[in-house]
């Protein structure tokens, strides 16, 4: 008989899988803190409004900062200038670790401008053409003749690694971020792992994606009884490989909705799979933000509140969220939405803005 992997289960091989391989990346890897802070409570994230691009800052108990992507160039840095008031208000001054998930411009455009603003540690990638490892599967890109490419390569020289699946981020405290897919790769399913129910009905693959997107970087945060996906801009047949034939995931409690909200991402098997509490996304007024996403998030049984960045101005009420539920109700935004957990990651809460109104989530 098949069953799904159970939350427990997955927990231990995959960080079975993580020693064993040699993978995790805390040695010799240590980073500036933000000098004499006092521990926060538990774990914030902050997810920037970058108008359909994506920036999504992790703060952990230690006050170490994840900024897992940095919005579009341009516009008089206007995604830099959102992220670093969310730094402020996380009460950081610097960005310990920058992640980018994948090599399109709304995802790592704001680099240049960010490292203009406020000290970056380290930055993790999946890779670039220099380093060897990734070859042709660099389907698109900072070119090293583009401007975005130099001044990426400017900002990170000498403190960026690429990332590949079965990886973890070095972070302390507590708090884990497992890499569970990088370059069109997935983590390799634990000795003995249970089949995935949920396959049996699985739509039928997409077309490959030749884009960067099916190449996004896959990060899962864990403090205490809390769960944190983001697959960046990850597509539809990658994403059923973290879930078919076995669950690579486990349930998570907080879903960072894929590719801004797109229906070419967001797979069906993977989201019943993955059964989320709380899905956030980062879509903007026009781009993103699907009618069918939508229905397929808001008819999880498990979901008790889905929230976007924006109201997807292309489509009906009925093809959005409650609108209790979104940021923005201008085009120009610039709410962010801040998740608060507990230290011991048994309850979250969710917040509108710096002070709007907040919902109280218990963890599984």
């Amino acid at each position: 008989m098949t069953t799904r992997r159970r939350r427990g289960d997955w927990k231990l091989g995959v960080f079975l899988i993580a020693g064993l391989t040699g993978s995790y990346l805390g040695s010799g890897r240590a980073v500036a803190q933000a000098g004499g802070a006092a521990p926060a409570a538990g774990l914030q994230i902050y997810f920037v409004d970058v108008l359909g691009g994506a920036a999504t800052l992790v703060v952990t108990p230690e006050r170490e900062t994840v900024l897992i992507d940095s919005g579009w160039p341009g516009q008089a840095d206007r995604d830099p200038e959102r992220i670093l008031q969310a730094l402020k208000d996380s009460g950081s001054s610097q960005i310990d670790h920058l992640v980018t998930t994948h090599w399109h411009i709304d995802h790592f455009g704001g680099v240049a401008g960010l490292a203009k603003r406020v000290p970056i540690g380290r930055f993790w990638d999946r890779g670039l053409p220099e380093d060897g490892t990734v070859g042709q599967d660099f389907p698109d890109g900072p070119k090293p003749e583009d401007a975005l490419g130099i001044a990426y390569r400017a900002a990170s020289k000498g403190k960026r690694q690429a990332l590949k699946a079965g990886d973890a981020l070095p972070l302390r405290g507590g708090v884990s971020a497992i890499v569970l897919a990088a370059s069109g790769k997935v983590i390799p399913a634990p000795a003995g792992s249970a089949a995935n129910i949920e396959c049996s009905s699985a739509p039928a693959d997409h077309p490959t994606d030749g884009s960067d997107n099916a190449k996004s970087v896959v990060l899962k945060f864990r403090l205490g009884a809390f769960d944190f996906l983001d697959c960046g801009d990850l597509t539809w047949n990658v994403e059923k490989q973290l879930a078919c034939p076995v669950d690579l995931v486990g349930q998570v409690d907080l879903f960072q909705v894929t590719h801004h909200g797109m229906d070419i991402s967001n797979h069906p098997t993977l989201l019943s799979t993955i059964a989320p509490t709380v899905a956030i996304m980062d879509n903007g007024p026009r781009k993103g933000g699907s009618a069918e996403t939508v229905r397929r998030i808001k008819a999880l049984p498990s979901i008790r509140a889905a929230y976007q960045l924006h109201r997807n101005a292309q489509t009906g009420d009925a093809d959005n969220t409650d609108a209790a539920l979104i940021a923005n109700t201008d085009p120009a935004g610039g709410r962010y939405i801040r998740v608060a957990v507990a230290p011991d990651g048994k309850t979250f809460q969710v917040r509108l803005g710096a002070d709007g109104p907040e919902r109280t989530f218990d963890s599984r």
